[in-house]
């Protein structure tokens, strides 16, 4: 009885021993380090890291370089001016002008003559390089006889400037990381994903480029509105008051005149008063009845 119990004993240890080596290989095989990846496979936890964590991870708008010295930043204005002049010759006024903005280094935009009877006047639009524009300004043309108003606009454009400058480098530098990250896309959903961000930094960076071409003409011109009234205007001056003598004939005349229209306002009145007493005459009539009774 005793050996058989032994036995037994034996028997159990034995069988938790093999129990527990087949446990010990089993975690073995769950818990293998990783092996390591050939180059150039492409790596899901490190670079890739997501798309969608990727696009969180870089702000499109973010400046990627650094900003220039300030004392390397050339400031940049946009200046506009306005004149409203008076000319004994329009025309020959608007030729000066033509010909001074031509030997500034300008054009003429726009030119307009309009007219209404006797008057015309002349609208025009031109553009000096920066720089020149109160040479044109304080230039006097010909045939003008007066300036009615002059006037000249700056604004100070450096910071918007150089902020689009460093937002096309950086959209062009994300632009560039997300064509890399859609040659490694290894499924469509990742490729239709990148190429889709891909098309958007695309559209802001257009955008940003027109904003700065638009910032460059802008500040490489100055542009001048100006119009040319003549002289003698009446439909901005106003008419002067004169006083002139009548002939002697003319005097006659209106006395004759006068006299004619008090002779006729007489008589009128006196037809109207002879109106207002034939429909008063029953009243009268009434009223002389009652007294005639009461005094009976």
């Amino acid at each position: 009885m005793k050996k058989s119990f032994k036995i037994a004993i034996v028997m159990t240890a034995l069988l938790l021993v093999v129990l527990m080596g087949v446990g010990c290989a089993s975690a073995s095989k769950d818990y293998a380090p990783p092996r390591e990846e050939a180059p150039g496979e492409w790596d899901t936890g490190n670079e890739w890291g997501g798309v969608e964590d990727d696009f969180q991870d870089i702000a499109p708008d973010s400046p990627q370089t650094a900003p220039l010295p300030a004392d390397k930043v050339e400031r940049k204005f946009i200046q506009n001016g306005s004149l409203a002049l008076r000319s004994s010759d329009i025309d020959k006024t608007y030729e000066s002008l033509a010909s001074l903005t031509l030997s500034l280094g300008g054009r003429v935009i726009s030119y307009d003559q309009e007219a209404s009877g006797d008057i015309k006047w002349i609208n025009m639009k031109v553009a000096v390089p920066f720089g020149k524009l109160d040479i044109f300004m304080d230039h006097t043309a010909e045939n003008v006889t007066k300036v009615e108003s002059k006037s000249v606009t700056s604004e100070e454009v450096t910071e918007a400037y150089y902020d689009t400058q460093t937002r096309i480098r950086s959209t062009e530098d994300l632009i560039s990381h997300y064509r890399t990250m859609l040659a490694k896309a290894d499924t469509v959903e990742e490729t239709l994903m990148v190429q889709s961000r891909i098309d958007e930094l695309t559209l802001e960076l257009e955008s940003h480029k027109g904003r700065l071409q638009l910032l460059d003409n802008l500040t490489r011109e100055s542009r001048i509105d100006i119009t040319i009234r003549m002289e003698k205007d009446p439909t901005i001056t106003k008419p002067e008051v004169t006083w002139k003598t009548m002939k002697w004939s003319d005097v006659g005349y209106l006395m004759k005149n006068a006299v004619q229209r008090v002779g006729i306002g007489i008589v009128l009145g006196l037809q109207y008063f002879l109106v207002f007493l034939v429909y008063l005459a029953p009243l009268l009539i009434l009223l002389a009845i009652v007294l005639l009774i009461i005094w009976l």
